[in-house]
């Protein structure tokens, strides 16, 4: 089926506000596509001013009616998730969806005893998460973006400052993200429900910050075995539908690797609970809200 096509069978999102982080390049460009094609009002939160200056001119040439705005934040730094709370609490109280999509496999040193990659996907999720909740009320959708690398079995994780393998870090940052779905989705008591959506085996550029030997092997590799990106996003998309209660949806395929978007029951040996004890030390700063 062409993606076009399972699209279209999907309820339209027209008047529905939807934030979504790292909407600027990746399976996070191609959720705002989507988004947008279905005619859901957009707020992307972004880093790069420049390349979001580049998303809006592509999309208002693409859907000349479109809604379409930003909040300039970095997941890497907690003030900048403060602002970003701010600006979602003054403006967009009211949003329908949050899809925590940013993230990242960077191998940066480690600073302030952390990697680049534990900061933005877990440490900054979790935060934003935390201290974005106590200030919403009704209905609201809370989407996080797993990733299959979380499935790997015999994960020995004792720190977040796990000095070891850029792999490493972003695969025991991504169990984080699924043990936040799976604490909020057992525990929240209220009107803000909670799904978790992984994209696949994705031809992505998130290496892209790796060396240029290891990046022309990686995209070998992914070009064979990998789906594209527009396909990555379609379980967010999903997500959002209004007959979809708050699920575990991930590609069809029997490795969930890669294909149309399916609900599938969380399994227990991803259940790691344990891990928010060790992101409680780095999140008990509390936000600023003015």
């Amino acid at each position: 089926m062409a993606i076009s096509k399972y699209l279209k069978r999907l309820e339209n999102l027209k008047g529905k506000e939807i934030i979504v982080t790292g909407g600027t390049s990746g399976i996070g460009l191609n959720i705002v596509d989507h988004l947008l094609y279905k005619e859901a009002d957009v707020i992307v939160l972004a880093r790069n001013v420049d390349k979001a200056k580049e998303v809006k001119t592509k999309f208002e040439n693409k859907y000349p009616n479109c809604h379409l705005d930003f909040i300039f934040y970095n997941q890497n730094d907690l003030a900048s998730i403060d602002h970003a709370i701010n600006q979602i609490i003054e403006h967009h109280s009211s949003f329908y969806a949050m899809i925590f999509n940013a993230g990242v496999l960077c191998s940066k040193k480690c600073y302030e005893g952390l990697s680049v990659t534990m900061k933005t996907n877990f440490i900054g999720t979790a935060y934003f998460i935390k201290n974005l909740l106590p200030h919403l009320k009704g209905e609201h959708r809370i989407i996080m973006q797993g990733s299959l690398v979380a499935g790997f079995k015999d994960i020995d994780i004792k720190s977040l400052e796990d000095k070891t393998s850029p792999l490493k870090q972003y695969t025991i940052s991504k169990c984080g993200v699924e043990a936040l779905y799976y604490h909020y989705s057992n525990i929240y008591k209220g009107d803000i429900t909670f799904y978790l959506v992984e994209p696949g085996l994705t031809s992505s550029d998130i290496i892209r910050h790796f060396s240029a030997p290891i990046r022309m092997m990686g995209k070998a590799f992914l070009k064979i075995f990998a789906q594209s990106t527009k396909k990555a996003a379609l379980p967010a998309i999903y997500a959002l539908q209004s007959n979809v209660k708050p699920s575990f949806i991930v590609p069809r395929s029997p490795l969930a690797s890669r294909g149309y978007p399916k609900i599938k029951e969380f399994p227990k040996n991803r259940q790691r609970e344990h891990l928010l004890s060790l992101v409680d030390p780095y999140i008990e700063k509390e936000a600023v809200i003015n």
